[in-house]
């Protein structure tokens, strides 16, 4: 096993799923590939580029999301872990699975929110989707604040 991919999300699980990736890194001797997906820009027509009020915002947001991948890269190579960090943009299922056969992953490492019947049935999961379309082994990650 040389790849994990690991999907970070910057909620309140992922400190559990990097923990877990890291084990796994460690004790298999794996490269992590840390991806981050997010959602594509919307289009709005008759707009001018920059008129749009969130653009600013977004690429701020952005930006901060790259530095807490190299942060996180930073903390993983000082307990012995190569890793790498990536960032995506589209359909978090897709893109994921898309983002473990490109980098030839041996395995995924991903976290749940625990959310409840009700929202899983109107919004779907998306480590449920991952489980049904995934053509390698999944790693699901339970939230700590799961009740």
């Amino acid at each position: 096993m040389k790849n994990i991919a690991v999907g970070i999300d910057f909620s309140n699980s992922a400190g559990p799923v990097l923990d877990r990736a890291a084990e796994l890194a460690l004790a298999l001797g794996a490269h992590l590939h840390l991806v981050h997906i997010y959602a594509p820009e919307p289009d709005f027509v008759g707009y001018a580029e920059y008129a749009y009020p969130g653009v600013d915002e977004r690429e701020q947001e952005l930006r901060e999301e790259k530095n807490q991948i190299r942060n996180l890269i930073d903390d993983l190579k000082k307990r012995g872990i190569t890793a790498s960090g990536f960032m995506r943009e589209g359909d978090t299922v897709h893109a994921l699975l898309e983002f473990t056969e490109k980098r030839e992953a041996s395995m995924l490492v991903i976290g749940t929110h625990g959310r409840g019947f009700v929202e899983r049935l109107l919004l779907g999961s998306v480590a449920e989707g991952i489980i049904r379309h995934a053509t390698l082994p999944v790693v699901v990650v339970p939230s700590r604040q799961q009740a």
